[in-house]
């Protein structure tokens, strides 16, 4: 129970990473602080929280920090109180992950890589994705009795989940490349990104009318559609005000939250996808195991 509780705090933290990164992007704030891992050769300037890039951009250092000595904590938690190896091992590597995650960020300031932002954002994706695996297979009743799940629901979660990473490493592409990804720049990219879209809401209504999803599998399958709805509606206003609204005060805010919130969409998204994977493989594996044993 303590393992599953301290995973839940980290993933709650990680998410609010993600969001306070995505506003960094949103506002061109990564340079803000032009220096790593020190901030402008203080570990806390004074006076960062009254200027708005440099207020986003150590915010979220500081964000990141927390989330590293959380995921530290994770993982000595686990090591003390989680028998299966293989927990341990995703603990030990999102440690790992997480130690990585900060050097590209460090890099990406040092070098002012483009490539290293986007790197950035995939890998902050991926150690998110790790953490849900970690809170999904410690939470209460995860070891208890769950149905079967047929060959063609864990497919559908598959594919569900393949086609969430894949739109989330093209939004990260657009958002980084910038006006030379839109559309009427004759960029298909875009395009991808809505087709991507249209497949996950269909996924996502298929599986959320499943009737051979478990109760715990039931959580997750239910937030899909709701979230991918959203996802989309977010993305939609988010370029509609980026290509017909006029750089005002009102017209900035709008366009640094607006996509920020997308981004957060879309990994509450990812979120539960990996969870209803993780549910049906373990219900798969359960099942195989049981017709092997007969």
């Amino acid at each position: 129970m303590l393992v599953h509780r301290v995973a839940v705090v980290t993933l709650a933290a990680t998410f609010a990473l993600i969001i306070a990164g995505a506003l960094v992007t949103s506002r061109d704030a990564g340079l803000a602080v032009p220096d790593w891992p020190l901030a402008y050769g203080e570990l806390n300037p004074p006076r960062w929280h009254q200027i708005e890039n440099v207020r986003t951009e150590h915010g979220h250092r500081i964000i990141a920090a927390t989330v590293a000595l959380l995921t530290t904590l994770l993982a000595l938690v686990v090591l003390k109180k989680e028998h299966r190896r293989w927990v341990r091992r995703l603990a030990l590597g999102a440690v790992a992950l997480v130690v990585f995650q900060a050097l590209l960020g460090g890099l990406r300031v040092l070098s002012l890589s483009l490539n290293l932002a986007m790197v950035h954002g995939w890998t902050a994706q991926a150690f998110f994705s790790l953490l849900v695996v970690i809170t999904t297979v410690t939470a209460p009743g995860w070891s208890g009795e769950r149905p079967v799940a047929p060959r063609s629901l864990v497919r559908a979660c598959w594919a569900l989940t393949v086609l969430v990473v894949v739109q989330l490493a093209s939004g990260v592409l657009i958002r980084h490349l910038g006006p030379d990804a839109r559309p009427l720049a004759g960029n298909t990219l875009f395009y991808l990104h809505l087709l991507l879209a249209t497949g996950i809401v269909w996924l996502a209504a298929r599986l959320s009318r499943n009737e051979d999803l478990g109760a715990l599998a039931r959580q997750p399958a239910d937030l899909l559609l709701p979230l991918a709805g959203l996802q989309v509606g977010l993305g939609l206003a988010s370029f509609i005000i980026t290509e017909t609204m006029q750089y005002d005060r009102q017209a900035t805010m709008a366009e640094s939250w607006l996509p920020t919130f997308h981004v957060a969409a879309g990994a509450a998204l990812l979120a539960a996808s990996i969870a209803l994977t993780t549910h049906s493989l373990a219900s798969r594996s359960a099942t195989l195991t049981e017709e092997g044993a007969t």
